[in-house]
């Protein structure tokens, strides 16, 4: 263990600290109060496994300027990676976890959030170790609850949020700045007759649970070769249909969705259906951007509603009328994003949506997919 003290008159080591943790890490987790400056000088290892960043919107402090900053820097793919706990009060961590390229694992806590005179001009105290392999697990357990409360930073997020001025009171900012409540928060569509619409995808998702076994099966027999991407399409009418009742979306992938690759748009889903609980956003996302380089035509309406049946409260439906729907609302995902990263910031952002509404009668993603449908789809 080091004690790292700060003067400001005085040269310490974290600053050289941070940049060799993120040169290094195959898997760092960034959570600060505030954000006030960012250096994009920084080089985030690009073996990276994991990256999180997670910071606090209390009394405006965090500055517009420095989360832009970030997003600029972030290479397109993690662009849903950099978040705010939007939706938590008193959120005040300052801490750096991370894992090396030779398994080793780190941590910085202590008193300096990510400000310039937390490296410069501030008298602050950390604390910087290893530590066990256990508290690494038990720290990115922690993150994970964090994640839950939080939505990544957008230019729609950033529009909402309201910096407190500069220099002012603690008291003048309590008054005037972002601090309680949620800054991202849909307006969720509550069409008459939505009850049948819920039920009838209550019946969906249930008559999903019954075929599962039959459905993965082909998907492994497709990704390992057992059986070609033709007869993976001819088994999948027969076990993913109306009559079965497991089929969410109306007719027309067929026609487009005929010719595509099966074999690695079921390798894509199979990794996702393997992934842990704190990886799945990333995996999804990840295989969604290797699909789009690959050119793979099911990689939007098809894979969404294999995972939104697996998944019903994690992932939407990309469907025209959710596409639709974020017209209406005006929702943008973060500027300069890759097509994995912007269904995972709506997938959040959605989670976040049904959190916020609780009275609404859609309690998970393929509930409210019906909705939207009946507001916004082809009548």
């Amino acid at each position: 263990m080091e004690l790292l003290l700060h003067t400001p008159s005085g040269t310490g080591r974290l600053a050289d600290i941070y940049r060799d943790a993120f040169s290094s890490a195959v898997e760092l987790f960034v959570v600060t109060a505030y954000l006030t400056e960012w250096d994009k000088s920084l080089a985030l290892n690009p073996e990276c496994k994991r990256f999180r960043m997670i910071i606090g919107k209390d009394f405006g402090i965090t500055r517009k300027a420095a989360c832009e900053d970030v997003m600029t820097w972030l290479p397109a793919r993690r662009k849903s990676q950099f978040l705010v706990a939007d939706s938590l009060m008193g959120f005040h961590p300052k801490a750096v976890f991370w894992r090396d390229q030779a398994g080793r694992h780190f941590a910085i806590v202590g008193s300096s959030n990510l400000t310039k005179a937390a490296f410069d001009s501030n008298y602050e105290v950390n604390i910087f170790s290893t530590i066990s392999a256990k508290d690494f697990e038990s720290a990115k357990n922690w993150i994970s609850e964090i994640e839950e409360a939080s939505v990544p930073v957008s230019e729609d997020w950033l529009d909402e949020y309201k910096e407190a001025p500069r220099n002012a009171s603690h008291t003048a900012r309590r008054g005037t700045a972002s601090s309680e409540g949620a800054l991202v928060s849909f307006k969720l569509p509550k069409p008459k007759g939505m009850r049948e619409y819920i039920e009838r995808r209550r019946g969906q998702i249930a008559a999903y649970q019954r075929s599962r076994s039959r459905l993965l099966a082909i998907f492994r027999k497709c990704a390992n070769g057992s059986i070609s991407s033709e007869d993976f399409y001819e088994k999948l009418q027969e076990r993913w249909n109306s009559e079965i009742g497991n089929r969410l979306q109306g007719a027309g992938w067929e026609r487009r969705g005929k010719s595509s690759n099966f074999q690695e748009l079921a390798r894509s889903y199979l990794k996702i259906f393997q992934a842990t609980k704190q990886e799945r956003d990333d995996v999804v996302s990840q295989e969604i951007d290797r699909l789009c380089e690959l050119g793979n035509s099911s990689r939007a309406s098809f894979l969404s509603e294999m995972l939104c049946l697996e998944f019903p409260f994690l992932y939407p439906v990309l469907d025209k009328p959710v596409r639709t729907y974020l017209k209406v609302i005006r929702f943008r995902a973060p500027r300069g994003a890759s097509e994995g990263a912007r269904y995972i910031d709506l997938a959040k952002k959605l989670r976040a949506a049904i959190t916020q509404n609780p009275h609404h009668m859609a309690k998970s993603l393929a509930e409210l997919d019906t909705v939207i449908w009946l507001e916004y789809g082809d009548k």
